[in-house]
């Protein structure tokens, strides 16, 4: 099996990768309802796992219960065993390729790579989190009073047996004290480590095992110094680094994907410092993503989860935007792209390619302030139609915990399974007021948009149930955002953001409803178009005859057109509006 012989490589091989992950995310979903509606609530039920539901039995992540049917952390990773068990390697295909892997990053590692991946390994891990906020950065060091003795990298190796300055990384009676109190809740409760797990497995690090992975040159002592038993699978740092990001995604949503992509790279550094294997971070991202939503579903953290969450909402955090800080994360592609390749590291898939995808118990409660308008049952829908396909190693967990895919899962809904209402409070704020759901959207249902709010459609969709607007506003901002069924418009502003849009079935336009276009542009109605209510023509310039609308034929007229300067009007011919004067 070939694998990536240069670091740079893997951006273009993930972008690849990308593809042939969508579509069988689509198909894995959605093949099978294409002669008959799928069974919807049987798709979104949990799956039980032999140890029961993650968020129920969590509590028992502890050294007191050590198999994979007591201990559920355990019990989500023991995939592994199909590679590795009883201190024997089954699969020594997958883990030459593992090792392979992680030789070749620590190999092509870059200056920035190694003072990240430094910073990463000897920072506390709620702090080295905070660089993911941004812009919003410099109010959160300054509100939750973070601190940190490490800001750089050495030009020679650390000392043997050297102990880093103990820093208490923020306060929790600060400003934002409820956050911090939150993500150290997550990450540092009796429940959330590592330690059972790995003496399950006893999977020795690679740079114990093969000298082809270098060790960063700033930590070659301390990775001599570990203890015997410091194990690899999974990763203790990638836990908690899924554990701190996601909490604080919880808490300022705002920066949902910045902090998951955040979390991947925690991983990333460790591979990089040669402390783990690729599948290590694998399984670290499995627990991490499970105990936060473990966490985040226990009744009693529901009081201190409200607080952080007005905490960060406050001037303290989302009213402190510095628009001069650094970004790491600005680039969205670039995040996107790198999440997805940490998912599956390459790895092929080569397990059963064939199980459809399966939302785990409580797993919602983790989209629940970044799709606020969604209630619990939509959010898993959300997850279970953005979710990766089966097959890759480590990620096929009995409830599905390895499969979900946050990122694409923050922007909406992957598909339609059946019809979907959408109620946004504009009132309410955040992203109750306004938000863009990316994702290519396919299926059977309807989208009915509803409330005052704005909710923007930027991929190119196929749904073909149709699309109803009951109020606020609709925002077309790809060609085919509006899939290939009928539009109905009975109130509200659908706003045409891309310059050319295309209705591929019937447009129906109500009284009290306005299209919104720009002098520019051009809506093309496939079948029939019933006019009625207000044409909004905004920015552009107007060229007389230009065809705004065309339409196989039409019935009706807008009531009132806006936007045109004293002289200009439009005209109604038996396939188009035009521009006139």
């Amino acid at each position: 099996m070939k694998t990536r012989q240069h670091i740079w490589t893997r951006r273009a091989a993930a972008m690849l990768s990308l593809v042939a992950v969508t579509l069988p995310m689509v198909t894995n979903v959605t093949t099978a309802s294409a002669k008959a509606k799928p069974d919807v609530a049987a798709l979104l039920k949990p799956h039980k796992a032999n140890y029961g539901y993650f968020v129920d039995t969590y509590q028992h992540n502890t050294d007191d219960f050590k198999t994979p049917t007591t201990n559920p952390v355990i019990g989500l990773v023991d995939g592994f065993s199909n590679y590795w068990s009883a201190g024997k390697a089954v699969d020594k295909d997958i883990l030459n390729l593992n090792l392979q892997k992680t030789a070749e990053i620590t190999q092509n590692r870059t200056p920035s790579d190694s003072t990240r991946s430094f910073l990463t390994d000897q920072q506390n891990r709620q702090y080295a989190t905070i660089r993911a906020l941004g812009p919003y950065a410099p109010a959160f060091i300054k509100n939750a009073d973070a601190k940190t003795a490490i800001s750089s990298m050495p030009d020679q190796p650390l000392p043997h047996h050297y102990k880093s300055k103990k820093v208490t990384w923020a306060s929790p009676e600060s400003q934002l004290g409820p956050v911090v109190q939150l993500m150290n809740l997550t990450k540092d409760s009796p429940f959330s480590g590592t330690n059972a797990v790995k003496h399950y497995f006893d999977f020795v690090r690679p740079y114990r095992v093969s000298d082809t992975v270098k060790p960063l040159p700033a930590l070659v002592n301390s990775m001599a110094d570990a203890a015997k038993d410091s194990y690899d699978f999974p990763s203790g740092h990638t836990t908690g680094g899924f554990e701190t990001s996601l909490s604080l995604a919880y808490a300022f949503p705002q920066r949902f994907q910045e902090l998951a992509t955040r979390g991947s790279e925690v991983g990333f550094d460790r591979v990089i410092a040669g402390r783990h294997t690729p599948l290590a971070v694998m399984g670290g991202r499995l627990v991490g993503t499970a105990i936060t939503a473990a966490t985040l579903s226990d009744s009693n953290n529901q009081t201190l989860m409200k607080d952080a969450y007005q905490s960060a909402q406050s001037v303290a955090l989302l009213g402190s935007k510095d628009t001069n800080a650094s970004d790491d994360f600005s680039d969205y592609e670039k995040n996107r792209e790198d999440y997805r390749y940490r998912m599956t590291y390459g790895f092929e898939q080569s397990g059963d390619t064939h199980q459809a995808m399966r939302v785990p118990k409580g797993a919602e409660v983790l989209l629940k302030t970044r799709l606020p308008y969604l209630n619990a049952t939509q959010r898993r829908a959300v997850l279970l139609t953005t979710g990766m396909p089966s097959g890759y190693p480590v990620m096929d967990d009995a409830e599905g915990w390895g499969r979900l895919d946050l990122f694409s899962a923050a922007n909406g809904y992957g598909a339609f399974l059946n019809n979907v209402k959408v109620n946004m409070n504009a009132k309410k704020g955040t992203f109750n007021a306004k938000d863009t759901w990316k994702n290519a959207i396919s299926g059977t249902g309807k989208l009915t948009k509803a409330g005052t709010g704005q909710l923007t459609l930027s991929g190119a969709n196929t749904f073909s149930g149709g699309t109803v607007l009951q109020g606020g506003t609709l925002q077309v901002a790809n060609t085919a955002a509006l899939g290939t069924g009928t539009v109905n418009l009975t109130k509200g502003n659908l706003k045409l953001a891309a310059t050319k849009v295309t209705v591929r079935g019937q447009f129906q336009q109500g009284k009290k409803a306005q299209l919104t276009l720009s002098r520019a542009g051009h809506l093309t109605i496939k079948k029939t178009a019933k006019l009625n209510g207000t044409l909004k023509l905004t920015k552009g310039d107007l060229k007389k005859g230009a065809k705004l609308i065309t339409y196989k034929k039409h019935t009706g007229k807008f009531k009132h057109v806006q936007g045109l300067p004293k002289g200009w009007h439009v005209t109604y011919t038996q396939h188009a509006v035009k521009l006139a004067k």
